[in-house]
């Protein structure tokens, strides 16, 4: 007989999400009777029982939530992996983010996106399954997203503390949802009749503090749900609310592209063309709010409706200073080198003239700018759904419908400013980090308001709108006595819209003496808006910066952040006459106004290329079977079926023609009309997507599962835009005066004829489970992908329009996206497994060990970089794939305690092959003077794009709870407890060199918090 202790009851095990039948099922039933992702939520299977140790069961709650995630795993027609709430309804993170990166085979990225490594994200924002970014998002099975020109929700959207448990599908049967070449990620929220007829509340508070931020952020949660008899049937009512704030504070030091340079003694080296430093104050809010009913009128019969909110509110303050040259040099006798060329330390980098290679005595400018961020994002889910399965009938139908609607508003704003950074200034990149030095008497500059000059400002403004609708509807037929178990059959129509919003980077530069309005300094700063930023405890010490600097202040910038007007109006007439071009002595002005405001754009979204539609309908349908021997009979199982997807994508907008100077193009004269042209393109495509399931089970404790599935993954709809802008190249005339001569058109934009991308996959997976709590599995798998969407030269038709009102259509050499030529590959292997040290004696027993590792391997001959002398390859991997990814998670599970000390780890991985800052072109000078195309190009320059790649990353979390009764518990919980440093590289360099782009430092955090159930 089993006993349970410590007040782990059937009561707690249903408050981690597990219906009382199906907690019974779980001893009776080998095979679950539907454990796919469109299984209703009181089908869910249990929270298996917990280990024997002496004749009793000693459970806690977290022990209990990987017991239940072992056996969904164990019972699931494909392969999955989850991670399940424990009995205070607790993820054991405090982010998705988090919380995925744990699971075998899944990483994240720690950066704002994959092609974008020059923003840190603390908590992590992309998500790969077995090195893919095509991850598909559910809530309960069903699509969800939000409104940022992609197709997955953002993860750092959703709380935590919603769900009862996160699944990661990493193969697929023909019933669920097509999407995800990776794979999908469900987050499954709790139902009422979970519960089974309980009254049940349960809370959470919890304050957290990071040592860098410094801030105070409280989160909590309360859910409270009852079921009762009614004339009419059973009835459920949950609600769920959460809130939880999020305080960090990163620095990064940065290097430009390491330029190829002929230095005075004749030799060539690789010299860095700049660098910048700062920092970045970010803080969100985010709500969650979650309600559901359930109404059973019949034992066969179940309605559900529900309603799921996630507000995500941010801002972010930061502030950057940056200094970026092409006629940088160093003086070989007093620098060192690598053996590749590569400069490691100087103590002067200079200024010279290309003419004469010889140090022009000017000083080096710097930009700065002042950053200031805020969004708003509001994604809500409306579902109905019902499930209508007789208990003795072979016949059971269920259906949903579902509306998902997504708001984003993002709003933005840099002003920068110059300052000198005196005739040269060193800079050693030999450790950890790099240290940049100037003189004294420049030190001395950079407390002198008079010595920095305003110089720009840029907004940027988003306002996205998007809008799914959805219905599905399954019938299953069950066969009694007979190998074949079951068909199932179904379909489902979705039509997903996006409205994108987007007035571009319009940097214009503020009052600059030559564009009608004086040039301002900070000594003319209105009072409050400039303020010196003190650059604390830089990466903890360890760096040394050429000092504190003036800035913008965070007061200035937040209240322009929307409409810029008053920022740039001109200053008072007669306002420094006679020193225009340096107002330091005019003193103080009476209010803001830096001028500049003839260079702007009409706040807002007033230009018809701001605005971009698209349009995705599709329309599924398929057929599966399900067999496998009767009882507990030997033998093959599984599932063989198939899905038939129909898509039809469709995008409009506008490309703005950059016209306005005239070219000669075959002899004539022409000039493009400074005029927006509109631009749209449909497509439509069917894919049949084959999936193959099969499961032997060697004893009731030994399975091996192998797969064949195809899965899609449809373009970003940023992939498929169809706005962008066109412009024409051109050539220096002979004739001095003479208009250019015209080389080709130029084309960015989206293309909206992308199509699907396709992933064939094969799957192996050995699996033991042994008692209760012990798990071992080794998974490998091929992945072949045809049709990725890759950035790369190509070119592009599109129609222009001249002044004298003549349009063409021509061909445009453009950067684009396009769908590659050539199949890529993925082959890897996942090694996982948990075991408890239930034989030890005593308190001893509660010791477990948890990890994971997964090998992967890519091959991608399709996408293309340019090195630095404008040499294209196509050597790169897939982005966002790790070769190595591990996970190390030690564990003690003894009532009344829960520890756990976690190690995450991932290898390095490509984040772009196109970013800003390393996608430039630079004149290399072979000789004074003497100027030589590297690439071949018709131009005088060398075209860069190289790759930058996340560097290996790893940290150690830890938690610890205390259980002090059955309702009450409380913990503490530290992340990034050593302080991990993100790098990036880049590539593109000789010997395949990767030389330091950015190093990134952030909070380690710690939080405490309680949790209450009754």
């Amino acid at each position: 007989m089993i006993a349970m202790r410590a007040g782990v009851s059937l009561a707690a095990l249903l408050a981690a999400g597990v219906s009382g039948t199906a907690w019974a099922q779980a001893e009776t039933q080998p095979i679950a009777p539907d454990t796919t992702q469109a299984a209703a939520p009181a089908q869910d299977v249990a929270t298996p029982t917990a280990p024997e140790a002496s004749g009793d069961i000693v459970v806690t709650g977290r022990r209990a939530a990987l017991q239940a995630a072992d056996e969904r795993k164990r019972r699931s027609e494909t392969i999955v992996d989850s991670v399940v709430a424990d009995d205070a309804g607790k993820l054991p993170d405090n982010s998705i983010t988090e919380v995925l990166q744990r699971v075998s085979g899944v990483s994240i990225v720690r950066f704002a996106a994959l092609g974008d490594p020059d923003h840190y994200s603390v908590q992590g924002s992309g998500v790969q399954v077995r090195g893919l970014t095509g991850v598909a998002s559910r809530l309960n099975g069903r699509e969800i997203f939000s409104a940022n020109n992609g197709r997955a929700i953002l993860w750092s959207d959703v709380t935590p503390e919603l769900m009862s448990a996160v699944d990661v599908y990493k193969a697929s049967t023909a019933d669920l949802i097509e999407g995800g070449t990776g794979g999908q990620i469900d987050l499954r929220t709790k139902m009422p009749f979970d519960f089974n007829g309980k009254f049940h509340v349960a809370g959470t508070g919890e304050l957290a503090v990071g040592d860098m931020a410094n801030k105070a952020d409280p989160s909590g949660s309360v859910l409270v749900t009852d079921s009762f008899d009614t004339p009419i049937g059973r009835i459920g009512l949950l609600g769920d609310i959460a809130f939880s704030q999020f305080s960090s504070l990163s620095q990064f030091i940065r290097t430009s592209p390491y330029f190829k340079t002929a230095l005075s003694d004749g030799t060539n080296k690789y010299v860095p063309s700049g660098f910048a430093y700062g920092d970045e104050a970010f803080q969100y809010k985010r709500y969650g709010i979650y309600g559901a009913a359930q109404w059973q009128p019949a034992e066969s019969l179940i309605f559900t409706g529900s309603f799921f909110q996630s507000r995500y509110k941010s801002q972010s303050s930061d502030y950057g200073t940056q200094l970026d040259s092409q006629t940088l040099a160093v003086d070989p006798a007093s620098s060192t080198f690598d053996s590749n060329g590569l400069l490691t330390s100087t103590k002067a980098i200079f200024n010279r003239d290309p003419n004469t290679f010889a140090p022009t005595g000017q000083s080096i400018t710097s930009s700065g700018n002042k950053g200031f961020v805020q969004s708003n994002t509001v994604t809500r889910d409306y579902s109905l759904s019902f499930v209508w399965a007789p208990k003795d009938g072979p016949l059971s139908i269920k259906g949903s419908l579902q509306r998902v609607d997504s708001h984003q508003v993002y709003d933005r704003i840099d002003i920068f400013r110059d300052l000198g950074f005196g005739q040269s200034y060193g800079i050693d990149l030999r450790g950890d980090l790099p240290q940049i030095s100037v003189s004294p008497a420049t030190q001395a500059s950079f407390n002198n308001p008079a010595n920095y000059f305003w110089s720009a400002s840029m907004p940027h403004n988003e306002n996205n709108t998007g809008r799914l609708d959805a219905a599905q509807l399954d019938a299953e037929y069950k066969f009694e006595d007979s190998f074949f178990r079951s068909i199932k059959v179904g379909g489902r129509y979705a039509k997903r819209t996006e409205r994108d919003y987007s007035n571009g980077y319009n940097w214009t530069a503020l009052g600059r003496g030559w564009n009608g309005d004086p040039q301002l300094t900070y000594a003319n700063a209105g009072k409050g808006d400039v303020a010196t930023h003190a650059f604390k405890d830089f990466f903890r010490g360890a760096a040394t910066l050429p000092g504190n600097l003036m800035f913008a202040s965070e007061n200035l910038a937040s209240r322009f952040n929307v409409n810029r007007t008053g920022l740039v109006q001109s200053p008072p007439a007669g306002f420094c006459n006679g020193i225009e071009f340096d107002c330091s002595a005019a003193g103080q002005l009476p209010a803001t106004g830096y001028g500049g405001a003839s260079g702007i754009r009409t706040p807002g979204f007033v230009l018809p290329g701001d605005r971009v539609d698209n349009r995705t309908e599709n329309t599924a349908g398929y057929a599966l079977v399900r067999f496998g021997p009767q009882g507990n009979e030997p033998g093959i199982s599984g599932n063989v079926g198939v899905r038939v997807v129909h898509i039809e994508n469709e995008g409009s907008g506008y490309v703005q023609q950059n016209g306005g100077t005239p070219f000669i193009r075959n002899g004539v004269l022409q000039t493009l009309a400074n005029t927006f042209v509109a631009r749209g393109g449909k497509a439509d495509f069917t894919r049949v997507l084959p999936s193959v399931n099969l499961e032997y089970a060697l004893t009731d404790r030994i399975k091996i599962r192998g797969g064949y599935n195809v899965t899609m993954d449809l373009p970003s709809f940023s992939a498929l835009r169809a706005s962008g802008s066109v412009g024409v190249a051109t050539t220096g005339n002979a004739v001095a005066g003479q208009p250019g001569n015209f080389t080709n058109f130029t084309a960015d934009t989206g293309n909206p004829l992308l199509k699907p991308t396709l992933s064939n996959n094969f799957d192996l997976s050995f699996e033991y489970y042994g008692r209760k709590g012990t798990s071992f599995h080794v998974a490998p798998f091929y992945k072949r992908l045809t049709d990725l969407p890759i950035y790369s030269l190509t070119n592009r038709q599109v129609t222009v329009v001249y002044t004298d009102g003549k349009t063409e259509t021509v061909s445009a050499s453009a950067t684009d996206y396009i769908n590659s030529t050539k199949a890529a590959t993925v082959k890897g292997v996942e090694v996982g497994g948990r075991f408890f040290l239930d034989m030890l004696p005593g308190a001893l027993a509660g010791f477990g060990f948890e990890g994971n590792y997964t090998f992967i391997k890519s091959s991608n001959p399709g996408d293309i970089y340019r090195d630095i002398t404008g040499a294209i390859k196509n050597d790169a991997p897939l982005t966002g794939l790790s070769k190595h990814n591990f996970n190390a998670t030690l564990l003690y599970e003894r009532n009344p305690v829960s520890l756990r000390i976690a190690y995450s780890w991932r290898s390095q991985y490509l984040l772009s092959t196109n970013s800003n800052g390393t996608n430039s072109a630079y004149t290399y000078y072979s000789a004074p003077g003497v100027i030589t195309n590297q690439d071949g190009g018709a131009d005088t320059s060398t075209q860069i794009a190289l790759p930058i790649y996340g560097g290996n990353y790893g940290s150690i979390d830890a938690g610890i709870r205390f259980k002090v009764t059955d309702n009450l518990s409380f913990g503490i919980q530290g992340t990034n407890l050593t302080a991990a440093m993100q790098r990036t590289l880049m590539g593109g360099y000789p010997n395949g060199k990767l030389v330091g782009r950015s190093w990134f430092q952030s909070d380690r955090r710690i939080s405490t918090g309680i949790n209450l159930a009754f």
